[in-house]
């Protein structure tokens, strides 16, 4: 058994820092660090090696200085290790990297090749499905389990939902989420490190070669931008107060406002029309709340372009939905059902969206970047090769028509302007940076798509776990309360059901059995966005402070008056949370919030 661990090197995301007069980052001395979803890879690597036998080698694509990561994969049980070093592989994006990553990988040969689920800089979570689908292989993503049986992997994954248990044939690419066993901190270790460059990988290295590097990426970065949010770091002395001055916050600070109302064209002279298009995701026979909001965002773009607002129905059983999406802005809905589409696997749904943009070939195509989407939109990019910007905040239009993508990284403080070259213009979007619109009880044109056959595929679904509450309700909810380790969820259930609240937690709570890990917030969980979020006796580190970075207001309760929790809020409360909080759920009415 061959198992390759791809991994990446990553500046510390705490110790990033932004330059006002450069309007860049600031990266000299900034430590560098094994990405933590990576080295989960390896452990487990190291663990199956164990039953099965065999060897794993680390393999890395980066400067010089990305060794430091790949002696810390050495330390952690690695045999040997590959690292990817050529002025040429510069500046790659998901793309180019991934491109670049199969290369290797084809010459190096794999039964498994182990990622993380994503890297920490940015958040793309895009490098595994792309990788897949240029070594043609199946994938899956976020898994939190990992078992041998034969020719085949049995892999436990995150789903927005719970969990499920999926069947891949070997070779496959898979995503790590957690390991078995966390890996703990290693000495870095000595061993076998080849340094391929790109002569190594193709015989005809060419100048300006596409295939690697910044020519060989789809997407450009135009600006980076600092939009740290400032808190009001206020002290409150009661829950009334409190209440109240988290109701005049919430007025305040509007989530990315969207209309019925569509913008005129951009052009002053238009020399041609485009439509935008949205994935909708279907849970449970309905649209999500995620792919609501991009209709209702898909209102002004699709106006810029001076074309159609486009919603993509696909599945089974997905009436309720299109009566949703008619609803909520779509002019036109394309429907694609088919048996094949009831359960989510992946080769059946991105051979579908596949075959759908190859021959309508929409100009914007959306997803939204839920768990789902974050696995099936990268996929469809790497078999077609179209550039994909993941995890968007913010979208527009510039004169050309090109989509404009806010794309946040190091937990979102930091975000750059992206555009891509190619179209179709691919991007998954966070959920919760838009309001969905005002439903009306308007029909829209439907036109059936013909799917054809499409293929069995080779993953198989064995078991699926549903978590309650559903992790997907932490993107829906407009109140989400968080807890530290030393909080009883159960004591704050019933007042969280009545403000309808969604409860999530700090690394520690998880890591403690308060609340499942499918609701951790933080760099390494879920970012959450809702209108207000309540932070209880939660960790102030960096980690989880990031989970949050774009709700509309915070508040805090802590036992201690100079918790760091406190200032990094916009009201904070001293004192004991078993009276205050189901207090302040109690007090706290959003109906006139936005």
């Amino acid at each position: 058994m061959k198992i390759v661990c791809l991994i990446k090197q990553v500046p510390r995301p705490d110790a990033i820092e932004f330059d006002q007069e450069t309007k860049s980052l600031k990266r000299e001395g900034v430590p560098l660090i094994l990405n933590p979803f990576d080295a989960r890879a390896v452990a487990e690597a190291v663990r199956l090696r164990e039953t099965a036998g065999g060897e794993v080698i680390a393999m890395t694509m980066g400067p010089p200085q990305s060794e430091e990561a790949l002696r810390g994969c050495l330390g952690l049980g690695a045999d040997r290790c590959i690292q990817l070093s050529d002025r040429v592989f510069a500046l790659a994006d998901t793309i180019g990297t991934s491109r670049t990553l199969a290369l290797a990988l084809s010459k190096e040969g794999s039964d498994l090749v182990l990622c993380g689920r994503k890297a920490l800089d940015a958040e793309t979570s895009q490098v595994p499905p792309e990788v897949a689908a240029f070594l043609d292989r199946p994938h899956v993503t976020s898994a939190v389990g990992l078992a041998l049986e034969g020719d085949r992997l049995r892999v436990r994954r995150e789903t927005d939902d719970g969990e499920e248990t999926v069947e891949v044939p070997l070779p496959a690419v898979v995503s790590v989420a957690r390991a078995e066993r966390e890996p703990a901190e290693v000495e870095p270790g000595n061993g076998r490190i080849d340094v391929w460059a790109a002569d190594d990988l193709v015989d005809d290295v060419r100048e300006n070669d596409k295939r690697f590097g910044q020519t060989g990426s789809p997407t450009r970065v135009l600006a980076v931008r600092d939009v740290t949010p400032e808190r009001a770091g206020e002290r409150a002395d009661s829950v009334e107060e409190t209440a109240a001055r988290i109701r005049e916050l919430a007025r305040e600070r509007r989530a990315g406002a969207t209309a019925w109302d569509k913008p005129e064209h951009l052009a002053e002279e238009p020399g041609a029309f485009y439509d935008c298009w949205t994935l909708v995701e279907v849970s449970e026979g309905r649209a999500t709340r995620p792919s609501l909001e991009l209709l209702a965002k898909g209102r002004e773009l699709s106006g810029k372009l001076g074309g159609s607002n486009v919603a993509l129905v696909l599945g089974h059983d997905v009436a309720g939905a299109v009566e949703d999406v008619s609803r909520h802005g779509a002019d036109l809905i394309h429907v694609g059902e088919h048996e094949a589409l009831r359960d989510y696997v992946p080769e059946r749904w991105v051979a579908a969206v596949r075959s759908v943009v190859e021959r309508e070939r929409p100009h914007v195509l959306l997803f939204p970047a839920t768990l789902r989407g974050r696995d099936l939109g990268p996929r469809v990019a790497g078999e077609l090769e179209y550039g994909m910007t993941a995890d968007c905040v913010d979208l527009g239009i510039d004169r050309a028509g090109r989509l404009i993508q806010h794309k946040p990284a190091y937990g979102g403080n930091i975000v750059s302007v992206i555009m891509g070259a190619t179209t179709p213009q691919l991007a998954t979007v966070r959920p919760r940076m838009f309001e969905p619109l005002q439903p009306r009880d308007t029909a829209a044109e439907i036109r059936p798509i013909d799917l054809d056959a499409l293929p069995e595929g080779t993953t198989r679904i064995s078991e699926r776990t549903a978590t309650e509450p559903r992790p997907r309700r932490l993107d829906e909810a407009d109140l989400v309360v968080a807890v530290g380790a030393g909080i009883d969820p159960a004591a704050l259930a019933e007042a969280a059901e009545r403000a309808g609240a969604a409860i999530g937690g700090d690394r520690a709570a998880c890591a403690a059995g308060r609340v499942p890990w499918g609701a951790e917030i933080g760099l390494q969980g879920r970012q959450v966005a809702p209108h207000v979020y309540l932070a209880i006796e939660t960790d102030a580190g960096f980690d989880h402070l990031t989970g949050s970075v774009k709700a509309g207001v915070i508040a805090a309760i802590s036992s201690d008056p100079s918790s760091p929790l406190l200032a990094a809020a916009d009201v904070g409360l001293t004192g004991d949370w078993r009276e205050l909080a189901p207090a302040l759920l109690d007090a706290l009415d959003l109906t006139d919030a936005p």
